[in-house]
């Protein structure tokens, strides 16, 4: 199957969070939270890993995850809003990231991804809680995500942030 057809088939809705009944931020002193770098090798090695076999993974290869971050840092999805895209880094390598920009007005968490080596840790609920947490800093209401529902882990995840259903379509949705 064609990787256009296969993501076609797959149905995603969007998920919206209020920032204002979620709660505060979880610590882990081990790890820091640094500056999103989308040039960077590693962190297209840390997409690729998180992606590469599971629901979502369309075939990409690490030049590929080089090559959308890229284009994401260009403004693909709209602009990034680097106050709400980091890294989540051990040891001074990326294990994890979330990538923000405002899509159509509205703030979209365009990906949260952790590296397979450690999924299973709670280290996704550390990156959304602190995604929230700078989310309600800026003043911001809502964060906005796209979920393929089939991925229950990631569905399962937001919904326990606070995410909830807000639509299939961007139609759906009013800034």
């Amino acid at each position: 199957m064609k990787r256009a057809e296969r993501s076609a088939s797959m149905k995603r809705i969007i998920m919206a969070c209020d920032l204002q009944h979620t709660p505060k931020a979880l610590q882990e002193s081990a790890l820091s939270f640094d500056p999103f770098i989308p040039d960077s090798r590693s962190v297209a090695e840390l997409f690729y890993s998180a992606y590469h076999e599971t629901t979502d993974d369309e075939g990409e290869s690490i030049a590929d995850w080089q090559r959308e971050l890229r284009e994401t840092a260009d403004g693909k999805y709209g602009p990034l809003i680097p106050e709400l895209s980091f890294q989540l880094q051990k040891d001074n390598y990326p294990i994890g990231a979330v990538v923000t920009s405002t899509f159509q007005e509205l703030p979209l968490l365009l990906f949260v991804v952790m590296s397979a080596a450690f999924k299973g840790k709670g280290l996704s609920k550390l990156l959304m809680n602190e995604v929230i947490q700078r989310a309600k800093a800026m003043g911001l209401t809502h964060l906005y995500l796209v979920v393929t529902v089939e991925n229950q882990p990631a569905y399962k995840l937001y919904e326990a942030c606070g995410f909830s259903f807000a639509g299939e379509s961007w139609a759906d949705l009013s800034p």
